[in-house]
C-alpha cells in the first residue's frame, strides 16, 4: 500500500534519498521533533518495499538501538541507513550509547523553515511564504496541507500549462510571438502569467512598477515588455549573488535574501537570454543598468565577480586590470583576464565576444600579466656560479618570459590599433611592460657576463656549438634510412621550447630538447658554418675579413678548404657522413614539393639539409612579430612532410638566438668611431676595456690562427652604429643570443594517416575597426568508412599567394575557433569568423588562400573570390604582385563573360569607362542598371579599386 506524502514532505524525501545514496549512513538529529511523524511513514513505506534504504529511529529506547537488526550496526556493510535521533544535538548525543552510531554515520539537520522555503518556492509568491511562516507552532503536516491547497486553488488551464514550462521556455515564448505571448490581452491570463513569473523568480510586488515605471499603470502590456520585466530582475539576482559585498541600490534590496533556487532559476534565466537572446539581452541589461545609478556609481572592480552582468562591471573591470599592470599587480592583472577571455572563462563574456575591440584588448592584458608574472617567477641569474648552471637557470626559468615577451610583441602587432578602448593607457601598460622586460634582460646579461669573465666564455665540451654535429648529429646519420638536420637561422631556445611542446606527445616518437652554446660572435657567418664539422680536437681557425674597419668572420678553414657559405657546408657535411647525396634544400623547398618530388630527392642520402633564414630575414627588415609564427607553423609542416616521405631522424638546431627589442627605447653606447662595431660585438687588435662592456681575446675562444679580442655590451644595450635602431639584434653575449636549442625527433614507427579528405570554404564578410573579416568553414570531402582517428579539429593559416611580400596579422576569431599561435584551430563543419589585416610596400588589392600548414591532413585549400585591399606599411620596395594561377590576366576569369569583363578589361588598360561606353559594353541601358545593382559584387574581385564619379552630370567607372 502506497503511503502519500505533501508536498514539502516530498521535497524531503527527495533530499534525505540523496543523502543516503551519497553517505550510506545518515545520522539525523532532530532536536525539536519536528519529523518524527515524517519518519515514521518512511518506515512504513520501507516496509511496503518503496524505499531502497532502511529507516531506524530512537523511540524512547537505547537498547532497542543497539540490539536492532545487523543493518544498523557500526562497521557493518548492510547500507545505506538513515537513523532518526529526535530530542538531540551534537552535544547530547555524546553523552548516549548512541554516540558510535552517530560517528560512524554522516550527520543531516534540516530546519522546518528551511525546508518550507526550499519546497514552496517556484511555485508559490515569496510573499505567501513568508506570511505562512509567521504563523505559531508551525509543522510539516501543516505545511503540506498548507501548500497542497494554494497549489490547488490556483490551479486553472493556463497556471497547469505555466507550471509545466520551463521559466526560460515562458520567455522564449514571449520574445517569439507564441501562445502565452497571443493571451496577454485577456486579463485573467495577463494576471496568471504575471504571478507565476513572481513564483518562479521572486520579485518584489513593487517590481513591475520599477522596471516599467513609463507603462505600468496601462491595463495591457505587450509581450516584450514583460519579457523586460522578467529578465531585468533575473539580471538584477544575477549581479546581487555574484556581487563581493552588500549592493548599495535599495532597487536590489529583494534580491538578497532569496531562496537558492529562485537565485538559480535567475542565474538560469540571465545565462539562457545572453546565449538565445543577445540583443534582447544587450538593449534589457542597458535598460536595468540605469535603474541602478549607485551602484554604477560607486562599483569598485575588487567588487565584482566572475560574471559580467551589466555593461559597466565589464568596463570597470578593464580600467582596473589596465592599473594592475601599471603597478605591477600581475595575480590581479591576470586573473580578471583569466575570466573574461582566458583559461578560466568558459566562454568570453557577454561584453566582449562579439565586440574585437575590447576582446583584443583583454588579449593584450592577458599577454601583458602573463610576462609581467613570468618575470616575477624567474627572479635573477646571480653573477655566482659556472656557465653551466647559467644555461640551465635559462632553460629552466629565463626562456619562459622571453617566450612571453615574445608573444606579447606578437600579440601588439596585430592588435594594439586605436581603435581599442583606452587606447593611450593600454599602449603605456605595454611600453611599461617592454621596459620591465629590458631591466629584467640587462641584469640576467651582466649576471650571465660576470660568469664569463670569472669562468670563461666556452662552456664544456658538451656544450659547444662546434661540437653539435659530430656528438648528435652524425651518430643518428649511421643508422639505416635518412637523418634531416635542420639549420634554423635565429631559431631561439624559446621557440623551440614552443615546438617540443607541441611535438613531445607524438605516438611512437622520442622528442628530447637540450641546450647548446652558440659560439661568440652570435651572428650567422660564425654559427652557419660551426654547425658543419668544421673542428679539430676542439679548435677552429676562423678566417677574418677587416674590411669595414673592425673586421667579421667570414667562416673557417677546414682541411684544404673554406666552409664560409651554404655549399661549402654542404660540402664538408657530405664528407663527414658520406652517402650517394646530401640534398640542401630551403624550407621553402620542402613545404612546397609535391610528395613524390620530395621523396626522389632524399631516396638515396644517408643525411638531408634543411635550411630556413625566415625568421633572421624577417626580424632584419623590422617585421619579425608578424611573421614568427608562421615560421614555426612551416618548420611543423616540414617536419611533417619529411616524415611522411621517409625519415625518421630529425634535429633541429641554430646559429644563435636574438634580441627583441624596442627601437625606440633601446639603450645605445659608444665605441670609438661608429663604423668600427657591429650592433652587439666589435673585433679590436687591442686588450682595452671600456665601462659597460665586456672583453674576451680570440685564443680563449679556441679560435686559431688570429689574434685580438671580441667586446660586447655586457646588458642588452647596442653599439652605436650611427645607424637606425632596430628591435631585433643579435651578434651578442646575452643568453637569449647564445643559448641554441637542439631539438631531436627519433620515430619508431612510419608516419599514418588518414584517407579522409576536407575543403575550406572561405567567404568574404564586413571588416570591422581596420581589419579584414572572411567567413570560414571545414567541410569533409566524401566521408570515408573506417575513418576512426579523422581530426575532429585541424589548424589553418592564411597567405596571400599572388605577393609574397605582404604580411598578415591574425588578429580575432568569432565562433567555434581559436588563435594558436601564427595559426587558428577550427572545428571541423562548424562555420566561424576570422579577422586579420594585410600590410606591404604599397596599397594593392590581393587574394587570399585559406590552408593547412601542417600537412597533418589532405586539406583542399579555400580561396574566396573577393579581394582585400593592403595597407602601406612603409616597407621598402614595390609590391610584387603575381598570379596564382601564372597569367596577368586571371583574375578577369573571376568575372562574368562579355559586357562585364569587357568593362573591367577596359578599366585596368585605360583607368576610365564612361557611362555611355559601359552601357554599349553591357548591351544597353537594361543592362547599365543590372550592372549598377551587382557592381559592389564584380568590383571586390577584380585587384585594384574603382569609384565613380560624377562630373557635369556624366557619371564615370574611375580605377584608383
Amino acid at each position: 500500500m502506497t503511503i502519500d506524502l505533501g508536498p514539502v514532505s516530498k521535497t524531503l524525501e527527495a533530499e534525505v534519498r540523496t543523502w543516503v545514496r551519497r553517505n550510506g549512513t545518515v545520522v539525523w538529529l532532530d532536536l525539536d521533533n519536528h519529523y518524527s511523524g515524517f519518519v515514521d511513514r518512511l518506515a512504513a513505506r520501507r516496509d511496503a518495499g518503496e524505499l531502497p534504504y532502511e529507516v531506524r529511529a530512537f523511540r524512547g529506547s537505547h537498547l532497542a538501538l543497539i540490539l536492532a537488526p545487523e543493518e544498523v550496526s557500526v562497521g557493518v556493510d548492510r547500507l545505506p541507513l538513515l537513523l532518526h535521533l529526535p530530542g538531540f544535538n551534537e552535544e547530547t548525543v555524546r553523552e548516549t550509547p548512541l554516540y558510535e552510531l552517530y560517528v560512524a554515520g554522516s550527520r543531516y539537520r534540516k530546519a522546518l523553515d528551511t525546508l518550507i522555503t526550499e519546497a514552496a518556492a517556484g511555485q508559490v509568491t515569496p510573499e505567501q511564504i513568508a506570511a505562512f511562516r509567521t504563523q505559531p507552532e508551525t509543522t510539516l503536516e501543516g505545511a503540506d496541507v498548507w501548500l497542497a491547497a494554494l497549489l490547488d486553488e490556483s490551479s486553472n488551464e493556463l497556471v497547469t500549462l505555466l507550471r509545466s514550462l520551463q521559466p526560460t521556455a515562458v520567455l522564449d515564448d514571449l520574445l517569439g510571438g507564441g501562445f502565452i505571448a497571443g493571451q496577454l490581452g485577456q486579463p485573467e491570463a495577463e494576471s496568471a502569467l504575471w504571478e507565476q513569473i513572481r513564483v518562479w523568480t521572486g520579485w518584489p510586488s513593487t517590481w513591475r512598477e520599477t522596471a516599467l515605471p513609463s507603462v505600468a499603470s496601462r491595463a495591457r502590456l505587450s509581450a516584450e515588455e514583460v519579457a523586460f520585466a522578467a529578465a531585468a530582475w533575473a539580471l538584477c539576482v544575477e549581479y546581487v549573488h555574484d556581487l563581493k559585498r552588500p549592493p548599495v541600490s535599495a532597487v536590489l534590496a529583494g534580491a538578497i535574501d532569496l531562496p537558492p533556487s529562485l537565485t538559480e532559476t535567475c542565474r538560469t534565466l540571465a545565462t539562457h537570454l545572453r546565449a538565445r537572446h543577445p540583443g534582447f539581452y544587450q538593449r534589457c541589461a542597458d535598460e536595468t543598468e540605469a535603474l541602478l545609478a549607485e551602484e554604477v556609481e560607486t562599483a569598485k572592480a575588487e567588487d565584482l565577480g566572475r560574471i559580467d552582468t551589466f555593461r559597466f562591471e565589464e568596463d570597470r573591470v578593464l580600467k582596473a586590470a589596465f592599473a594592475a599592470l601599471q603597478s605591477s599587480d600581475w595575480m590581479r592583472a591576470l586573473e580578471w583576464a583569466d575570466l573574461r577571455i582566458g583559461a578560466k572563462s568558459k566562454q568570453p563574456s557577454f561584453w566582449v565576444r562579439d565586440d574585437l575591440a575590447r576582446t583584443s584588448a583583454w588579449q593584450l592584458v592577458l599577454a601583458a600579466a602573463q610576462l609581467g608574472q613570468a618575470i616575477a617567477q624567474a627572479g635573477t641569474l646571480g653573477a655566482v656560479g659556472d656557465l653551466v648552471t647559467a644555461i640551465s637557470a635559462y632553460t629552466e626559468r629565463g626562456a619562459a618570459v622571453d617566450q612571453t615577451h615574445r608573444h606579447l610583441e606578437q600579440r601588439r602587432v596585430a592588435l594594439l590599433y586605436p581603435q581599442l578602448p583606452e587606447f593611450e593607457s593600454l599602449r603605456s601598460c605595454l611600453d611599461r611592460l617592454r621596459g620591465h622586460w629590458r631591466s629584467w634582460a640587462d641584469a640576467w646579461a651582466r649576471d650571465f657576463n660576470a660568469r664569463c669573465r670569472a669562468h670563461g666564455f666556452l662552456p664544456e665540451a658538451g656544450l659547444q656549438q662546434r661540437h653539435l654535429f659530430d656528438e648528435q648529429v652524425r651518430p643518428l646519420t649511421g643508422e639505416s634510412g635518412t637523418t634531416a638536420y635542420f639549420l634554423i637561422d635565429a631559431f631561439r631556445y624559446e621557440m623551440a621550447d614552443e615546438l617540443y611542446r607541441q611535438l613531445v606527445d607524438t605516438p611512437a616518437t622520442t622528442v628530447t630538447l637540450k641546450p647548446c652554446l652558440a659560439e661568440l660572435p652570435t651572428c650567422t657567418e660564425v654559427g652557419m658554418n660551426l654547425l658543419a664539422p668544421v673542428a679539430t680536437r676542439g679548435r677552429v681557425s676562423p678566417v677574418l675579413s677587416t674590411e669595414g674597419g673592425g673586421g667579421r668572420v667570414l667562416g673557417f678553414t677546414r682541411g684544404e678548404f673554406r666552409v664560409t657559405d651554404p655549399a661549402t657546408r654542404q660540402r664538408a657535411i657530405h664528407d663527414r657522413v658520406g652517402g650517394g647525396t646530401c640534398p640542401w634544400l630551403t624550407l621553402d623547398e620542402v613545404v612546397t614539393r609535391d610528395p613524390v618530388s620530395l621523396k626522389r630527392a632524399i631516396a638515396q642520402a644517408r643525411l638531408v639539409v634543411v635550411h630556413s633564414q625566415e625568421i633572421d630575414d624577417a626580424g632584419e627588415k623590422g617585421v619579425g612579430p608578424a611573421v614568427f609564427e608562421h615560421v614555426m607553423q612551416k618548420l611543423r609542416a616540414g617536419w611533417r612532410l619529411l616524415r611522411d616521405a621517409g625519415v625518421r631522424r630529425f634535429v633541429l638546431t641554430a646559429d644563435h638566438g636574438f634580441l627583441l627589442l624596442d627601437p625606440q627605447a633601446a639603450a645605445v653606447q659608444t665605441h670609438g668611431r661608429r663604423i668600427d662595431p657591429g650592433r652587439r660585438h666589435v673585433f679590436s687588435p687591442a686588450a682595452a676595456d671600456h665601462p659597460g662592456e665586456v672583453r674576451v681575446a680570440l685564443a680563449e675562444l679556441g679560435y686559431e690562427g688570429v689574434a685580438g679580442h671580441l667586446m660586447f655590451p655586457e646588458s642588452t644595450a647596442l653599439f652605436d652604429t650611427g645607424r637606425p635602431r632596430r628591435g631585433f639584434a643579435h651578434g651578442g653575449n646575452s643568453l637569449q643570443e647564445r643559448v641554441i636549442p637542439v631539438l631531436t625527433l627519433v620515430h619508431r614507427a612510419a608516419a599514418g594517416g588518414s584517407a579522409q579528405r576536407y575543403v575550406v570554404w572561405g567567404e568574404r564578410r564586413e571588416g570591422v575597426a581596420g581589419m579584414h573579416c572572411v567567413a570560414v568553414r571545414i567541410e569533409a570531402a566524401v566521408q570515408c568508412e573506417l575513418d576512426f582517428g579523422s581530426p575532429r579539429e585541424l589548424e589553418l593559416a592564411l597567405r596571400v599567394p599572388e605577393a609574397a611580400d605582404v604580411q598578415v596579422e591574425l588578429c580575432q576569431t568569432r565562433g567555434p575557433a581559436r588563435l594558436v599561435g601564427g595559426g587558428v584551430r577550427a572545428q571541423v563543419g562548424a562555420p566561424f569568423e576570422l579577422f586579420f589585416r594585410l600590410s606591404g610596400s604599397s596599397d594593392a588589392r590581393v587574394l587570399i588562400e585559406l590552408y593547412h600548414p601542417g600537412a597533418a591532413a589532405d586539406v583542399e585549400s579555400g580561396m574566396p573570390e573577393a579581394r582585400f585591399a593592403v595597407a602601406a606599411a612603409g616597407m621598402s620596395g614595390t609590391p610584387s604582385l603575381r598570379d596564382p594561377a601564372g597569367t596577368p590576366d586571371v583574375w578577369l576569369e573571376r568575372l562574368p563573360e562579355g559586357g562585364v569583363r569587357q568593362l573591367f578589361a577596359h578599366l585596368a588598360q585605360h583607368g576610365v569607362v564612361t557611362e555611355s561606353e559601359a552601357a554599349s559594353m553591357l548591351g544597353g541601358q537594361r543592362g547599365l542598371r543590372r550592372f549598377s545593382l551587382e557592381f559592389e559584387s564584380f568590383a571586390v574581385k577584380v585587384p585594384f579599386a574603382v569609384r565613380i564619379d560624377l562630373i557635369g552630370g556624366v557619371k564615370r567607372y574611375v580605377r584608383d
